[in-house]
């Protein structure tokens, strides 16, 4: 049972060192636009795939709609050209029709894709608007799906990306905090009385963030990003903003008669997070606020019992094999970070359960 307690006492400080790094995360994303960035490379790969002009691209963000959406829009002096961080399926489809169709009718939609200059999207919408069997507002429908399943890869571009910036962020925690795993287990296992307190502090930090809701995947740590952009400290929430679109009659596209025996289903839920400039901001401040508390509060009280940091430290007078087995728990601590800290919460809830329901070390 002792082995599961300091099981228990690692986890718990690898759990507040992962916040402490998903929080770096996301002022990371706020500072750099890096939601922005990805969504435009997946429009990008969307319009302009093998038009190397990007005619079409230029003309969607040109569009007073997308420039609508964009943070720094409106401002004076502003010479901003980042742009949003979250776009719905409904406005890529109406912002697309308005640039393919350039003003004109609805009747010359066919004809304004034939012409398109990118051939990939071009054969895209043929093939949609084939399936749709000229029924426009199904038509619709299929290119808000297409958007959608494009945006699911796309945060699977961006949670690879994180998590390879997460790695090195949570190296360099480790390094800043001497954060060590091989020397914090060795000082867990010989020190009973810092790792009761350890451990009952991670059995109330359980309790708490159960009565205050679980913890929900980050950016940088797997988070899909069809959730709000804010990265709260402890206990966060999260929403999931759905979209759906409810078609009225079918109206022909130039193509054959409508047919009422295809139905597409509704598009998924859009994948991109709203953020406009307002909650950009207020997602910058709100992290900024969680990061300070995590310093001063949760991380300040570990440090204290288990000698976290380089005070009284020399390297110098350690020998080659302490320095080998320094490294190495840097770089086990580095990648325990960068599993995220919903991961190291679900197991540290489940190891808490176990030892609830047995017998307590020190206790006798």
């Amino acid at each position: 049972m002792q082995i599961l307690t300091v099981v228990i006492g690692i986890i718990f400080v690898l759990l507040l060192l992962s916040l402490l790094a998903t929080t770096l995360m996301e002022l990371l994303s706020s500072f750099f636009s890096l939601r922005s960035r990805n969504l435009i490379k997946a429009l990008r790969n969307m319009l302009a795939s093998s038009d190397e002009n990007e005619i079409l691209v230029q003309e969607f963000q040109n569009n007073s709609l997308y420039r609508h959406l964009t943070q720094q829009y409106g401002r004076q002096g502003s010479s901003s050209t980042s742009g949003p961080s979250y776009m719905s399926a409904e406005t890529f489809q109406s912002i697309l029709f308005d640039v393919i169709l350039k003003g004109e009718g609805t009747d010359q939609l066919k004809s304004r894709i034939e012409s398109l200059p990118d051939a990939d999207l071009r054969n895209v919408l043929s093939q949609l608007l084939r399936e749709s069997d000229g029924q426009l507002d199904l038509f619709r429908l299929e290119v808000q799906n297409w958007y959608n399943n494009v945006m699911d890869r796309a945060a699977g571009w961006y949670k690879r990306y994180t998590q390879k910036i997460l790695l090195f962020m949570g190296l360099g925690i480790a390094v800043v905090f001497n954060a060590d795993t091989v020397a914090l287990y060795d000082r867990l296992s010989n020190d009973p009385e810092t790792l009761t307190q350890l451990v009952a502090a991670a059995e109330q930090y359980v309790q708490a963030r159960d009565k205050a809701g679980p913890i929900e995947t980050t950016p940088g740590s797997g988070q899909d990003i069809n959730t709000p952009a804010s990265v709260p400290g402890p206990g966060f929430d999260s929403q999931t903003t759905v979209n759906p679109y409810d078609s009225a009659a079918a109206v022909p596209v130039g193509g054959p008669a409508p047919s009422t025996d295809y139905q597409p289903s509704a598009p998924a839920p859009a994948t991109y997070l709203y953020s406009g400039e307002d909650v950009a901001e207020q997602d910058f401040r709100e992290s900024l606020e969680d990061l300070k508390g995590l310093l001063n509060n949760e991380i300040a009280e570990i440090r204290r019992p288990l000698g976290m940091g380089w005070e009284g430290v020399s390297l110098r007078e350690l020998s080659t094999f302490d320095l080998v087995t320094k490294v190495l728990g840097f770089i086990l601590t580095a990648l325990a970070i960068s599993m995220g800290a919903p991961f190291w919460f679900d197991l540290l809830k489940k190891l808490v359960n176990i030892r609830s329901s047995g017998s307590r070390p020190y206790e006798n």
